[in-house]
């Protein structure tokens, strides 16, 4: 019997293993984390009330977290930006103790959206705040906000328009854009959004990499993040030019974390007096905490050596660690406690009703061992 149950116990950690590295999005997945596909039906304002599906993944360490972080991407990105292998910050905040759903905004990737002129910036902000509702009815306690660059926008107008959040990371965005990504916009990305209903964000590959990183990036880096960029639906270009955002952000009362990189080419820390004056600056790192009024607390991390995407720069992980910190420390989200979990004794916790409308989770390979574990105990005890 002793051996019967060894061999049982050896069946468990071998398929429970099994699905553990199944989901797996990158060879750099650590041992514990775990990526599902989940998706939420939310009403489409632009649409007249039509349903859409948001697609997205959902990241969990082997513990329960009261804490969910929603993450929304920017122009021209996808979910994955924030799972982009060796720099991950995905996997950084799950490993932490937090439950991280990383979608695709409509008209991105698998949140599919037939016309790119039936959506906007305005619209992205109210199916954000039905998420948040979601998580709220699956039995969160927490709910942080968090987006980089557009995403960011869509962050602080959900954030101020309906509230409904714990907290609210603005990543890589303020309200005084440089001059050239206000010509690039206003000359480039608009007129190419009137005439068809997707565009490529700032025009071409080599001008993207060129406003989005620095000399410090490593070029493969580069290269891949071309290589994954996808068309902007063009009725967010179309709406989000006067950055509604500005006018709701001040309204926000709980705490705010900025992240801002050095070398920003579109939304600079220092900004420049006059093209001709390129040395002369106006140090907007005093200015940019003061006009969120209402915020319980504002914190301004700088990222140093980097670009727009930050978090694809060297410098990209520590800043991932300093909004972790910010998370605990100032925030007062707490995570589940990862180190009490043994190691994975305890599960992600089940999503429970319709709210949500995840997708199964591949996690059914333990429920499986154990089926077997049973059966293989049961027929040993009748012989």
């Amino acid at each position: 019997m002793r051996r019967v149950l060894h061999v049982a116990v050896c069946m468990v950690v071998a398929i429970a293993g099994f699905a553990v590295t199944s989901d797996a999005p990158a060879q750099t997945r650590g041992v514990g984390l775990l990526r599902r596909p989940v998706e939420f039906m939310v009403t489409h304002s632009t649409e007249g009330g039509a349903t859409r599906r948001i697609v997205g993944y959902r990241y969990d360490t082997f513990c329960v977290s009261s804490t969910a972080v929603l993450l929304m991407h920017g122009l021209s990105y996808t979910k994955e930006a924030w799972d982009f292998p060796g720099y991950s910050v995905a996997q950084k905040l799950a490993e932490a103790g937090y439950a991280v759903f990383a979608i695709d905004r409509l008209g991105y990737g698998e949140s599919k959206l037939e016309n790119g002129h039936q959506v906007t910036h305005e619209a992205m902000a109210g199916m954000a705040d039905q998420i948040v509702k979601q998580l709220r009815g699956q039995g969160f306690q927490h709910v942080v906000l968090g987006g980089h660059s557009a995403g960011a926008g869509a962050t602080e107008l959900a954030a101020g328009a309906f509230g409904g959040v714990d907290a609210i990371m603005t990543l890589g965005w303020h309200h005084r854009p440089s001059d050239q990504i206000v010509t690039d916009f206003f000359t480039g990305d608009m007129p190419r959004a009137l005439q068809e209903d997707y565009e490529y964000f700032l025009g071409t590959p080599e001008h993207r990499a060129e406003m989005f990183f620095t000399e410090h990036a490593d070029p493969a880096v580069v290269a891949a993040d071309a290589e994954a960029a996808v068309l902007t639906p063009s009725g967010e270009i179309l709406s989000i030019g006067p950055q509604p955002s500005r006018y709701v952000h001040f309204l926000t009362p709980v705490p705010v974390f900025l992240q801002m990189a050095s070398h920003d080419r579109l939304f600079p820390l220092d900004y420049p007096v006059d093209e001709a004056l390129p040395d002369v600056t106006i140090d907007l790192r005093p200015v940019l905490p003061s006009t969120f009024v209402g915020a319980e607390s504002v914190t301004l991390d700088e990222v140093p050596d980097a670009g727009h995407t930050f978090m694809l720069h060297p410098t990209g992980p520590a800043a991932a660690e300093r909004m972790i910190a910010w998370l605990q420390d100032v925030a007062g989200v707490a995570p589940c406690d990862v180190s009490a979990a043994g190691g994975g004794d305890v599960l992600p916790q089940a999503d429970e009703g319709d709210d949500g409308n995840e997708l199964p989770a591949s996690g059914g390979g333990l429920a499986v061992a154990a089926l077997m574990v049973l059966g293989v105990v049961a027929g040993a005890r009748r012989r």
